[in-house]
C-alpha cells in the first residue's frame, strides 16, 4: 500500500487563489480610483471650457463604472470566501452594470445597428433573469457549492 501524503489540499489551493485574486483586484481598484480622481481634476480644472470636455465626461463615466464593477467583483469574491456560496443576484447586477457601461460609452455614429440589437438582447436577458430570480424567492436563498 502506498502512503500518499498531501502537502496541500484542493480546498487550500482554491482558497489561496481566491485570496490572491482578491489582493490583485484590490490593487487594481485602488489604482483605478486614483486614476479616476486624477481624471476628474484634469477634466474639471484644466480642461473646463475646451472642445473635448464632453469626451472627457464620457471617459469619466467609463472609469467610474469600471471602478464600480471592480468593487462589485471584489464584494462577490469576499462573499464567496466567507460563505462559500455563489450569489447569482450579485453576478447579474454586475453584468447589468457592465451592460450599462457599454451603453453609455458606445459611439452612436460609428456603431452598426446589429451591435445595438445585441446589447438590447443582453440587457433584456439579464433583466428577465433578475426578475425571475427575484420572483422565485431564490435571491436571498443561496445555493451552497459542493
Amino acid at each position: 500500500m502506498v502512503n500518499q501524503t498531501r502537502i496541500f489540499t484542493f480546498e487550500q489551493v482554491k482558497k489561496f487563489i481566491v485570496f490572491l485574486l482578491m489582493a490583485m483586484l484590490g490593487i487594481v481598484v485602488i489604482i483605478s480610483m486614483i486614476y479616476l480622481a486624477w481624471e476628474m481634476i484634469d477634466t474639471f480644472y484644466f480642461n473646463l471650457g475646451k472642445e473635448d470636455f464632453q469626451s472627457g465626461i464620457f471617459n469619466l463615466f467609463g472609469v467610474f463604472f469600471l471602478v464600480l464593477v471592480g468593487v462589485e467583483l471584489l464584494e462577490t469574491l469576499r462573499m464567496y470566501t466567507k460563505e462559500h456560496v455563489v450569489h447569482v443576484e450579485v453576478v447579474l447586477l454586475v453584468a447589468l452594470i457592465v451592460a450599462a457601461r457599454k451603453i453609455i460609452l458606445i459611439n452612436y455614429q460609428t456603431t452598426p445597428s446589429d451591435i445595438f440589437f445585441g446589447i438590447a438582447a443582453i440587457v433584456v436577458a439579464i433583466g428577465v433573469s433578475y426578475f425571475l430570480l427575484k420572483r422565485s424567492g431564490l435571491a436571498r436563498k443561496t445555493i451552497k457549492e459542493p
